[in-house]
C-alpha cells in the first residue's frame, strides 16, 4: 500500500499543474478517481447515441461482415492522401451504437458482439495508414475510439487495454495547435477512460485548457489579442476551424462539469474562451450564416458557413453564467430576433485584417490581405478557385442566406467587393495565397470604421478602401492600373436573386423593375439599384453591369472530392468595369441595407457622404462630423471648413468633431511604424507639442508587440 502511495505521489509530481490540482483533491479518493472516469465515459457514450442509426444499415453492415473481420470492398492496403480504409471504422461504430442502444433489436446481442470484437481485430492487426498525417493522428483514431466508448463494460479490461493500444496521446506534441490540439486532447482523454487511467484523462484536459490563452506570436496558430482564431499559419479561420474549436471546446468544458477535472478550466480561461465567442466568433455572424471571408478552404464544402450550434450556445450559458444573457441573445438572433444591441456598431481585428459592421437587421464587412497574413488556402484539392477570397472581399447580408451554398455557381472572377480581371484562369488558388502588400489596416471607435489596403495581384493594381458609418459601406478604389488586355472589373455583388431589382437613373425617383440584365455600355444610366433589401448608389455614375440569370456548376468544380451533380440557381450580379487595360481608373459606390425600397430612396439623392480625395495617395470621406482619411504615402488633404490634416507616415485617420473638441484615431496600416505626426490647422490644445502659424502638431506613438497596428486614441479641445 505504501508502495502504492509512493507511486501515485510521484506521478503527481511528473504531470501538468492543473492536472495534478486536480488529482491532488481527491488522492486519498480512489473511489472518486473512478466515478470521474465513469462519469466522462457515459457522457461520451451519450453523445455518440444521441447521433441515432439507421437500423437498416445496421443489418447489412453485418451481414456482409467477412469470417476474418474485414469488410468486401475496403481497400486496406494502399496508403493514399485520402484513406478508403476508414470506412471500415465508420462500419465499427454503427454496429457499436446498434449494440449500446437500448430498446434496439440490436441491445447487447451476443452475436453482435463478436462482430463488432471481429472487425476491431482486423483493423488493429492491419494497422492501414495514409499518407495524410491528419488521418493517421486524428481522423481514424476518433472513429476508432467511437466504437470502443460505446462497447466499454461489454469487454474484457485486458481486451479493452489492447484495444485501446492503438490511440495515440499527442498531447506532448508542440506542433498540435488550435482545433488540431482539441482533436488530439479529445482521443486522449477517451484513451484514458477505455484505459481507467485518471491521469491521462486529466492530461487531456489540461491539454484542452492550454489552447485558451493569447497566442500573441502572429503565425502562431490559435485566440489571437483581438479574438479572431488563426489556423494554418497566420489565416483567419474563425469559421471552419474556429468554429469547430468552439463547438469541441464547449462540449469538452461541458463533459468535465461536476467532475474534479473541471478544476482545469479556471475563471480566466472561461473568460478567454467567452470573449473570444462574443467578441470574435459571434461579430463574424449574422443570423444563419457566417462570414465567408472567416472560412478557408471550408467555403468549397456544402453548407460551411452555417452559425455555431445552438447546443453550444445553450452550454456556455451554464459554462460563463455570468454572461448567460448574452449567449441566450445569441441564440436568440440566430433563431430570429434582432443582433444583440451591445455588440451592434463596428469592429476592425488587426491581426487578421478585417472589418466587420451589425445593425439590428444587416450585417457587412470586408476582408483584406497583407504580408502578415495568409488570405485563404488550397489544401486537399479543396477552394480549386479561392484566388480572389481575401483580395477586399465584402459580404452584404440582410437574410443571412444570401450566399448560403451559392459557391459552386459563383463566378469567380467576381467575388463580391474585389476588383480583378475576369478571366477564369486567374482564380485558381495554387497552394496557399501569402500576401506580398505591407499596406493595411484600420479603425473602429465601435459606431464607424475604416478598412483599406494597396492591391497588387494578377497584374492588377489599386487602392481600395471601405468606409462603414450610419448603416452604410462606402467603397473607395483608385490607382486601378492594369497592362494586361484582360477586362478588369469591380464586383460590387453576386448573391442568390430574391425578388424583383429596382434600378433608376438621377432623375429617375420611381426606378425600373428589371427581371433580366442591363448595361450602361449601351447608354442606360444607372445611379442607383434595389434588391432583397440592400440599396446600392453610384454617386458618380460608372460603367455598370447588371446581371440577373441562371447560374450553373457543381462542388467538384471548387472541391475534387465534390459531387458532379449540376446546380442550378437564379443569381443577382452586379460590376462595375474597368476596361481591358486600365490606368488610373477609379470608382465610388455605397451599400446600404434598407428594410423598404421607399426608406432607400429617400438615400439615395441624401446619401451623407462627401468624398473630399479619391486618388492613388489620399483616400478621404467626410460623413457628418465624421472625417475619415487614408494616407497611403505622406500628404495633406482639406476636410473643409479651413480645416486640413497632413500626415508625415503612411496612416489611416479618424476625427470624430465634438462640441468641445475631436476625437482623433490612428493606426499604423504597416505594423512597421514607431510614430507618426499629424498637422491640423485650427486645432488648438495647450498639451500639444508644438503650435506654429495657426497649425496644430501632433505626435502619435503606435502600439507595439501583441498590439501593432491597433489605434492611437485621443481627444483634442478645441
Amino acid at each position: 500500500m505504501a508502495r502504492r502511495l509512493f507511486i501515485i505521489i510521484l506521478l503527481i509530481q511528473l504531470v501538468p499543474t492543473g492536472v495534478a490540482s486536480a488529482f491532488g483533491q481527491h488522492k486519498s479518493s480512489p473511489q472518486v478517481w473512478a466515478k470521474d472516469i465513469k462519469t466522462i465515459t457515459e457522457r461520451l457514450a451519450e453523445d455518440y447515441l444521441a447521433e441515432g442509426v439507421d437500423y437498416h444499415k445496421v443489418e447489412a453492415v453485418v451481414s456482409s461482415l467477412k469470417q476474418d473481420g474485414s469488410w468486401p470492398g475496403i481497400d486496406y492496403v494502399t496508403v493514399s492522401n485520402d484513406f478508403p480504409a476508414g470506412l471500415h471504422l465508420k462500419k465499427l461504430m454503427l454496429m457499436a451504437n446498434a449494440y449500446a442502444r437500448q430498446g434496439s433489436g440490436f441491445y447487447r446481442n451476443k452475436e453482435l458482439r463478436q462482430k463488432i470484437l471481429l472487425g476491431y481485430n482486423y483493423y488493429l492487426d492491419k494497422k492501414p495508414t495514409s499518407k495524410n498525417w491528419w488521418y493517421n493522428d486524428i481522423g481514424a483514431q476518433q472513429d476508432y475510439m467511437a466504437g470502443l466508448i460505446l462497447m466499454k463494460g461489454q469487454i474484457a479490461n485486458a481486451d479493452l487495454i489492447r484495444y485501446a493500444s492503438y490511440l495515440k496521446d499527442l498531447t506532448d506534441n508542440p506542433a498540435h495547435r488550435g482545433m488540431n490540439r482539441i482533436w488530439v486532447s479529445a482521443i486522449t482523454i477517451a484513451k484514458g477512460c477505455l484505459e481507467n487511467d485518471y491521469l491521462l484523462v486529466g492530461k487531456g484536459f489540461q491539454s484542452v485548457a492550454a489552447t485558451l490563452v493569447i497566442a500573441n506570436e502572429q503565425g502562431i496558430e490559435g485566440i489571437k489579442t483581438d479574438n479572431s482564431f488563426h489556423q494554418h499559419r497566420p489565416q483567419l479561420y474563425s469559421g471552419g476551424y474556429g468554429m469547430g474549436f468552439a463547438e469541441s471546446t464547449a462540449k469538452l468544458m461541458a463533459l468535465s462539469a461536476n467532475t474534479s477535472f473541471h478544476a482545469t478550466f479556471s475563471a480566466e480561461k472561461k473568460r478567454i474562451f467567452s470573449d473570444l465567442l462574443l467578441y470574435g466568433h459571434q461579430l463574424f455572424s449574422y443570423r444563419g450564416a457566417v462570414d465567408f471571408g472567416t472560412i478557408g478552404r471550408n467555403i468549397a464544402r456544402p453548407n460551411s458557413i452555417s452559425p455555431i450550434s445552438l447546443v453550444t450556445l445553450d452550454q456556455m450559458m451554464v459554462i460563463d453564467s455570468q454572461r448567460k444573457s448574452a449567449f441566450r441573445d445569441w441564440k436568440s438572433h440566430i433563431q430570429g430576433a434582432a443582433f444583440p444591441k451591445p455588440f451592434l456598431g463596428s469592429r476592425y481585428f488587426w491581426k487578421s485584417d478585417i472589418m466587420t459592421y451589425h445593425g439590428e437587421d444587416y450585417y457587412l464587412s470586408a476582408k483584406v490581405i497583407s504580408t502578415r497574413t495568409n488570405g485563404t488556402e488550397m489544401l486537399n484539392a479543396e477552394n480549386l478557385k479561392g484566388y480572389n477570397l481575401p483580395l477586399g472581399a465584402t459580404n452584404i447580408m440582410k437574410t443571412g442566406g444570401e450566399y448560403k451554398n451559392i459557391f459552386p455557381i459563383w463566378d469567380w472572377t467576381r467575388v463580391p467587393g474585389t476588383t480583378a480581371v475576369m478571366n477564369q484562369s486567374a482564380t485558381v488558388l495554387p497552394w496557399y495565397l501569402f500576401g506580398t502588400n505591407e499596406f493595411a489596416g484600420g479603425i473602429s471607435n465601435g459606431e464607424a470604421g475604416v478598412i483599406a489596403y494597396e492591391h497588387s495581384y494578377n497584374g492588377v493594381q489599386a487602392k481600395k478602401a471601405y468606409f462603414f458609418v450610419d448603416g452604410s459601406m462606402l467603397c473607395l478604389g483608385a490607382g486601378i492600373n492594369a497592362i494586361r488586355t484582360q477586362q478588369v472589373v469591380t464586383s460590387v455583388n453576386q448573391c442568390y436573386q430574391d425578388g424583383e431589382v429596382v434600378t433608376g437613373g438621377k432623375g429617375n425617383v420611381e426606378g425600373t423593375r428589371f427581371t433580366d440584365s442591363l448595361s450602361t455600355s449601351k447608354g442606360v444610366e444607372l445611379h442607383w439599384v434595389y434588391h432583397a433589401g440592400v440599396g446600392y448608389i453610384f454617386p458618380a455614375g460608372g460603367n455598370l453591369t447588371l446581371k440577373n440569370a441562371v447560374q450553373t456548376g457543381s462542388w467538384k468544380s471548387i472541391n475534387q472530392s465534390g459531387s458532379e451533380e449540376l446546380i442550378s440557381k437564379p443569381v443577382f450580379s452586379l460590376w462595375l468595369n474597368h476596361g481591358t487595360a486600365p490606368s488610373e481608373d477609379s470608382y465610388c459606390y455605397i451599400v446600404r441595407p434598407e428594410r423598404s425600397l421607399e426608406s432607400f430612396k429617400s438615400h439615395v439623392h441624401a446619401n451623407g457622404f462627401i468624398i473630399l480625395k479619391n486618388d492613388k495617395n489620399i483616400q478621404a470621406v467626410k460623413y457628418g462630423h465624421s472625417y475619415f482619411v487614408v494616407f497611403y504615402k505622406p500628404g495633406a488633404v482639406d476636410l473643409g471648413k479651413n480645416l486640413q490634416v497632413s500626415s508625415d507616415s503612411k496612416a489611416v485617420f479618424m476625427m470624430e468633431e465634438k462640441e468641445d473638441g475631436y476625437q482623433l484615431s490612428l493606426a499604423d496600416p504597416t505594423h512597421q511604424q514607431k510614430e507618426a505626426n499629424l498637422s491640423f490647422s485650427l486645432l488648438k490644445d495647450a498639451a500639444a507639442p508644438s503650435q506654429e502659424n495657426g497649425t496644430t502638431r501632433l505626435n502619435f506613438i503606435f502600439p507595439q508587440g501583441d498590439d501593432q497596428g491597433s489605434a492611437v486614441n485621443r481627444f483634442y479641445k478645441k
